[in-house]
């Protein structure tokens, strides 16, 4: 258990470090981190709309319509939520175990993954909705709220609080640095877009080149948007590993470091 027996004021937040650790734990931890990512979201979600895809070109191309159809991607939407959601906790409990000086274990970390999957649905659906709802009456609201709730995410899994015990824990913490976080928020926005925006165009540009290359059939779902979701999966590697560092040193900045680890290193 963390202790605040060091006084904050002698505590000094430094967001930069979160990104250190971040890079550092996909380093260390290339299966862990990415290997989940792939396994659990990226792969299925590839898998899914490809099917979606191609199955409603096959129908518009017969002319045999799409109904029926809405059943079956609800239900693929709502289980890619929770794969993902399984993905990000093995992501988060990688890091959580790194920055403690641990060795995660692949079959550990999914088993969190896993079993946090649907609390951890639970917390994102509770904070887009209650974010989205702020932000349309007026924008400053959102923006506060998404913050304040930031590290709710990373508390379900790092700390188990309960699904409304995860909102409370991130608004202790986040309190006093709320202002950095936004920094940090808005450099992440700005290399996500960046780089996302080089994969659209590579895989906009690869489809085109494998369309071609058919005779000058129509561009299908294929390779570009694969090559899309690879470079997709390596960027939310980065910003889940990033955001769980900084949820650790969050919690470092406001009660101190985790006495529990020097007592095993001096025991």
């Amino acid at each position: 258990m963390a202790t605040a027996a060091f006084g904050e004021e002698q505590r000094i937040l430094s967001v930069g470090k979160a990104f250190t650790r971040g890079f550092e734990t996909i380093r260390a931890y290339p299966l862990q981190t990415l290997g989940p990512m792939f396994l659990l979201s990226a792969l299925p979600g590839i898998l899914f709309q490809m099917v979606l895809f191609n199955t409603i070109m096959a129908r518009v191309a017969t002319g045999s319509g799409t109904g029926g159809f809405g059943l079956f991607a609800f239900l693929g939407g709502i289980g890619l939520i929770l794969l993902t959601c399984a993905a990000f906790g093995a992501v988060i409990q990688t890091t959580v175990l790194h920055a403690e000086g641990r060795q995660p274990e692949l079959g550990e970390i999914l088993r969190v993954g896993i079993v946090r999957c649907l609390p951890m649905a639970a917390v994102y659906i509770i904070y887009w909705f209650c974010v989205s709802l702020a932000s349309l009456l007026l924008i400053v609201p959102g923006i506060m709220l998404a913050l304040m709730w930031s590290m709710a995410f990373v508390a379900v899994v790092a700390e188990r609080p309960g699904v409304f015990g995860a909102f409370s824990r991130s608004a202790r913490l986040t309190k006093g640095a709320r202002w950095k976080i936004l920094g940090l928020f808005l450099a992440v926005v700005v290399i996500y877009v960046i780089v996302l925006g080089f994969a659209g165009v590579a895989g906009a540009t690869t489809s085109m080149s494998v369309a071609q290359l058919r005779t000058g059939a129509a561009p299908t779902f294929g390779i570009g948007q694969i090559i899309t979701a690879v470079i997709n999966g390596v960027v939310v590697t980065w910003v889940t590993t990033m955001f769980a560092s900084l949820f650790i040193e969050l919690r470092e900045w406001k009660e101190g470091p985790d006495t529990s680890q020097l007592s095993d290193i001096f025991a």
